[in-house]
């Protein structure tokens, strides 16, 4: 280590931008958990243990939003607080808040500072970090200040002016962030199952927040020309990112929404009782919801075998890179089936929206989906140890909603012992850090990688 160096250069070398991201996730989770076991943090005549407390805030900290009992009960307006800055941080990540703060402090970042953010951000490349920071920002406040005020809109007639602002701040923060908690009712939003404004609200913020933020700046940039080209031509402009996106999100809210339609279409204790419209709106909100949001207005404990499994499938997808939403990512999953396709096809070269790809995009793909299939694999074996009562199916959700940030549960959160939470805190940090640090970790293995001229006699292994 250089000690000429600055104190934050040495830190910053001597840890690594993966380890910074990761340490960066604990200490707030760390913060967070003890500050909400503070009994100044509680409703009086609850106390909630530390374990309780240190799941809580990996839960808001992660986006995740599984919960041993519900926010309205155990927590007073000064815990309710904590999660919405434990969201919000979470959401947007430490690194990028500080970022943040020494620009605006007019302090230059140094190379390594913009190198970590620019890994902690997902970014092509470290120009411009300061700008990318403040447009991720502004972009931030500006969707969560349009839900607010459409959330406002039901909340102030119901819960009052200072109560109803203030529900609508928390629900909007942790609806963009895909964190999956609200301070409502003791049953997420069921109680608005059949309100388009509060349905298409939540809804909307769950997709922009999961879209990625250069998404967003990509359609920025070529909506003004809107007047110009054509929406084809527009189309085009578009990145190859901000294309497959687009069209996987939608395939999956589309395939989504029709799975639940048709297999809860019929059961009194989800769909059943809805009239055709808002079973459409259900289904869709609960399609929108496995996108690593964690909010059901049905009751996830009463849906259908068929339902559950299949869900587990949509919720280890998640959404997009660069954004708040967690899972493997849509991006992963087309790089997966892009793979597959090209394999039958039995082409030389892995194409899409003609372009060629590189086959170290998909090595990272599968190194992380590998890595997540048997990260799940041990996690669900323990969990069977540690909860033997509890059904095979309802576990094996609750560990995918909790790898992939999503949040949802089939009724098994409050059940779950002491060791069973444990697996669950590691699942959902796991997922919140696990996609960042695996591709970092890919990569700085190929950089540091000495060149080795040597070539091994060829060799061949039966596949299938």
């Amino acid at each position: 280590m250089n000690f000429n160096l600055p104190f934050r250069d040495k830190i910053l070398r001597f840890l690594g931008p993966t380890r910074m991201i990761a340490l960066s996730f604990v200490l707030v989770i760390l913060v967070g958990s003890v500050l909400l076991w503070l009994p100044i943090a509680q409703n009086p005549g609850m106390r909630a243990s530390y374990l309780n407390s240190l799941f809580v805030a990996t839960s808001a900290t992660c986006v995740t939003g599984l919960m041993p009992f519900a926010v309205i009960d155990q927590y007073n307006l000064i815990g309710q607080t904590v999660l919405i800055f434990l969201m919000q941080i979470g959401g947007l990540g430490l690194m990028s808040l500080l970022a943040l703060f020494l620009t605006l402090m007019r302090r230059k970042l140094n190379f390594s500072e913009k190198k970590m953010l620019q890994d902690s951000l997902n970014k092509n490349d470290a120009d411009n970090i300061p700008n990318f920071l403040k447009s991720i920002f502004r972009y931030t406040f500006i969707f969560e200040g349009i839900g607010m005020g459409l959330l406002a809109l039901r909340f102030i007639p119901e819960y009052g002016l200072a109560q109803g602002l203030y529900n609508s701040v928390f629900l909007s923060i942790s609806a963009f962030c895909n964190a999956g908690l609200d301070n409502l009712t003791r049953s997420s939003l069921m109680a608005y199952t059949s309100d388009p404004l509060i349905n298409f609200t939540v809804c909307g913020l769950i997709i922009t927040g999961g879209l990625g933020f250069a998404v967003w700046f990509d359609l920025r940039r070529i909506l003004p020309e809107k007047k110009k080209l054509s929406w084809k031509r527009l189309w085009t402009r578009l990145s190859l990112h901000s294309r497959l996106v687009l069209v996987v999100t939608g395939i999956l809210l589309g395939s989504g929404t029709l799975i639940v339609l048709l297999v809860e279409y019929g059961n009194p204790n989800t769909l059943g009782w809805m009239n055709f419209p808002q079973k459409i709106m259900a289904a869709f909100f609960q399609s929108t919801t496995l996108r690593t949001a964690g909010f059901s207005t049905i009751d996830f404990a009463l849906l259908k075998d068929a339902s559950l499994f299949i869900m587990l499938f949509y919720m280890i997808i998640g959404g997009s890179p660069g954004g708040t939403a967690g899972g493997i990512k849509t991006t992963t999953f087309s790089m997966l089936f892009v793979l597959i396709i090209s394999e039958i096809r039995d082409s030389g070269n892995m194409t899409l929206f003609k372009r060629t790809l590189p086959s170290s995009t998909f090595h990272r793909a599968f190194a992380i989906t590998l890595t997540y299939a048997c990260i799940m694999v041990i996690a669900i074996f323990l969990l069977t140890l540690t909860e033997p009562q509890i059904g095979f199916l309802p576990l094996a959700f609750e560990a995918f909603s909790a790898i992939a940030t999503v949040g949802l549960s089939a009724g098994v959160t409050p059940l779950l012992s002491a060791l069973g939470k444990i697996v669950i805190i590691m699942l959902m940090y796991i997922g919140r850090v696990g996609p960042i640090t695996i591709v970092l970790s890919l990569m700085r293995m190929k950089q540091n990688r000495k060149t080795n001229n040597l070539v091994y006699p060829h060799g061949d292994v039966l596949i299938g």
